[in-house]
């Protein structure tokens, strides 16, 4: 049975989806095609037929859910770039950290980015320049700019990641590092 443009369209963004879901839960090595096609319902050939392997998938993945995320986070009102509080309080939040299916990818995929191949590499990279940028439009034209911005969305996906590492242990702590650094990162934004 042939399948029309558009839902060819439909089924590799299921792939997609079901990709970014699940490296989001397990990381990209505790997934298997076998269960990303499960999840979106698709059978192997169809994944082989949008993608050349996983790792073409994991940064497809990849590029795709953190345009998604990137819209929602760092232009909230019809394509205005956010500000420095509202991304810190649309970022930095229980809330986010609590739902890794909503987590940043950026954050979800940190520590396992550099066991991947160049490809998912290069969509993390591209990734983190985008959100750097994001943050840059919103400051001041200093030398330290850009030094600046870096450190924002450093500090930003950090302490997700840590406050995330000790949530099932204390609670109280993993609170306590999003608001020492929401602190922190606001201070910053005050000083310019």
């Amino acid at each position: 049975m042939r399948v029309t443009k558009e839902q060819a369209a439909q089924n590799r963004q299921a792939l997609l989806d079901a990709a970014a879901r699940l490296f989001k839960e397990r990381g990209i090595d505790g997934v298997g095609v076998a269960e990303i096609c499960a999840a979106a319902g698709l059978t192997h050939g169809a994944l082989y037929k949008h993608f050349a392997d996983k790792q073409e998938l994991a940064a497809c993945a990849l590029a795709d859910s953190f345009g998604r995320g990137f819209d929602r986070l760092a232009r909230p009102k019809a394509g205005a770039p956010a500000s420095h509080e509202d991304l810190l309080a649309r970022y930095l939040t229980p809330a986010k950290r609590d739902n890794l299916a909503d987590a940043c990818p950026l954050l979800a995929s940190a520590c396992e980015i550099g066991r991947q191949g160049e490809a998912v590499s290069r969509s993390y990279a591209e990734s983190f320049v985008t959100l750097r940028d994001a943050v840059l439009a919103g400051l001041p034209d200093t030398p330290q700019r850009e030094a600046l911005a870096t450190t924002i969305v450093a500090a930003l996906t950090g302490a997700m990641a840590i406050s995330s590492g000790v949530l099932k242990t204390d609670r109280e702590l993993a609170d306590d590092v999003l608001e020492s650094v929401a602190t922190v990162l606001r201070g910053l934004g005050a000083a310019r």
